[in-house]
């Protein structure tokens, strides 16, 4: 193995640890008898652009001459540290390099917890996790559906509306501090902007009760809700409303410890078609009120 740089990553720096990544992830795939993905990469992806961004101290590169063969990279919430990607080119993998881009990204300090998800076929990764203190938590199924497999889903009384205010935005980071541990206020504001995505308050007689996002994708990631059986009612009418062109699938990801959401996908069509682990060294989020965000910042 030659000579390896790890540096503080650029935005110059994002389209190729992109395509490293669906490298990575297509040799796990093949390797573990899956078919690989087909992801066009031809742009850096708002949301990737925007973490970069926020946490521009704690993205780094690893390059061996001119190419990228890993990346890192965390995100800091309140007193969360998460590990949104660690990736390293099949190549270089069980030398040691993984483990030298954590100790690059990782930070602590007094009451901090540190988590991520990776994928439940990856064994490696979840050795490599565990010896830095996280543990298995939680699985996270991805849930899909065809929308004319959908049984018809009635109504529950909750009036769903696709404009949140500032007010709606601030009384969710409000909820978010204790159904997530802490508010991501920064994704809110992305989220809010981005016509990718669309984000929804909704209310029961005039009183908040929930919120979820819907991004082009069709992927309703994040919900939360004030309590479980409202987060069911949330999910069924943010459901409702979903309209996935020609071909595209409803997706999220759904926490096998809410067992009454769990069975509630799978009564109205929904199939798991794989499965992540959140890893933590402290208990969180409450499960029971919340389905995670995009896995790189749960």
């Amino acid at each position: 193995m030659g000579k390896i740089n790890i540096r503080r990553c650029q935005r110059k720096n994002l389209l190729p640890a992109l395509r490293l990544m669906r490298t990575c992830v297509n040799h796990l795939r093949r390797k573990t008898g899956k078919e690989p993905f087909r992801w066009r990469i031809s742009k850096i992806p708002p949301f990737f652009d925007h973490l970069l961004k926020t946490d521009p101290n704690t993205f780094y590169c690893a390059i061996s001459g001119e190419k990228i063969i890993g990346f890192a990279g965390a995100i800091i919430r309140g007193k969360q540290w998460y590990l949104a990607y660690l990736f390293v080119h099949p190549r270089y993998q069980n030398k040691g390099l993984g483990k030298k881009l954590i100790q690059k990204v990782w930070l602590d300090s007094q009451g901090m917890s540190h988590g991520l998800c990776t994928f439940a076929f990856n064994m490696q990764a979840v050795g490599l996790y565990s010896k830095v203190g996280l543990m298995p938590l939680c699985n996270l199924p991805r849930m899909e559906i065809v929308p004319d497999r959908l049984k018809k889903l009635k109504p529950t009384g909750l009036k769903i509306y696709d404009t949140p205010t500032r007010a709606d935005i601030t009384w969710i980071n409000k909820l978010e501090s204790k159904i997530r541990g802490y508010p991501h206020p920064s994704e809110w504001r992305f989220w809010v902007k981005d016509d990718l995505y669309k984000p929804h308050i909704l209310k029961y007689r005039g009183k908040r009760v929930g919120y979820s996002v819907i991004g082009d994708d069709y992927q309703i990631a994040p919900a939360g809700a004030i309590s479980n059986d409202y987060l069911l009612k949330v999910m069924n009418e943010t459901l409702r409303v979903v309209k996935p062109k020609k071909g595209g699938k409803v997706k999220l990801w759904c926490p096998t410890l809410n067992i009454n959401l769990y069975r509630f996908l799978i009564d109205i069509g929904f199939r798991a078609s794989e499965m992540e682990i959140f890893m933590a060294d402290k208990p969180y989020p409450d499960w029971q009120r919340y389905v995670p965000a995009t896995l790189a910042v749960i």
